[in-house]
């Protein structure tokens, strides 16, 4: 099975899956992880395999949870 490559750069590794899109769109840590830091975490997902970085990246920021930009 070929590797899924992130939807938004497309050139690195999926390593996790947003459910909330149909269908589910794959991203990379960094892309992952830039909305993060933005404020606007992907919080309904699956991970994939290297998927549990971005589980302990949430983590560690201690939520998984934010308030949406109105």
């Amino acid at each position: 099975m070929a590797e899924q490559l992130c939807g938004q750069c497309g050139k690195t590794p999926a390593i996790i899956e947003d459910l909330d899109v149909e269908p589910a769109q794959g991203w990379c840590l960094g892309c992952a992880l830039a909305l993060v830091k933005v404020g606007d975490p992907i919080v309904n997902y699956r991970e994939l395999q290297g998927g549990a970085m971005y589980t302990h990246e949430l983590a560690e920021r201690g939520t998984t949870q934010t308030l949406r930009f109105r």
